[in-house]
């Protein structure tokens, strides 16, 4: 032993020699924990930026309105101003999105579960078993 380390005393904040710095081991291990990442779902977060609402003037007069319905009324406005895409894009959506009943005659129509639970909710199953009621069937 040398006299360096004879004369080095053992106490508090004074760690013996042999154990005070480890290998492997460095800073503060108890220390804050890495950050987890949450997984980013882009249909949530458009979701909730379509249902944000913003007041708007209308003519004159404030309105409030999402930011899904003033995007929809931008689209139909260029539509019919002569922009041809905005007017395909509308009549599309049109004849996507309108129900069987306006269209007039009462067609079969042949759809998925995931877009029946979409179009009616929760309780699906009970709305088309109520629609196949009230259609006839032809033999």
């Amino acid at each position: 032993m040398t006299d360096k380390e004879k004369a080095y005393e053992v106490g508090y904040g004074k760690p013996p020699l042999g154990t005070r710095f480890q290998k492997g081991t460095s800073g503060n291990p108890s220390g804050q924990p890495k950050k987890v990442l949450r997984e980013v779902d882009p249909g949530i977060i458009l979701e909730s930026i379509d249902n944000e609402e913003i007041v708007v003037n209308d003519n004159g007069r404030r309105k409030r309105m999402t930011k899904a319905e003033i995007q929809f009324r931008q689209l139909f406005t260029k539509a019919i101003r002569g922009d041809l895409k905005a007017a395909r894009l509308i009549s599309s959506m049109a004849a996507k999105y309108f129900a069987p009943e306006v269209r007039g005659v009462p067609e079969l129509e042949v759809m998925g579960v995931t877009e029946a639970a979409q179009r009616f909710g929760r309780r699906w199953r009970e709305r088309v078993d109520e629609l196949n009621a009230k259609l006839v069937y032809p033999q």
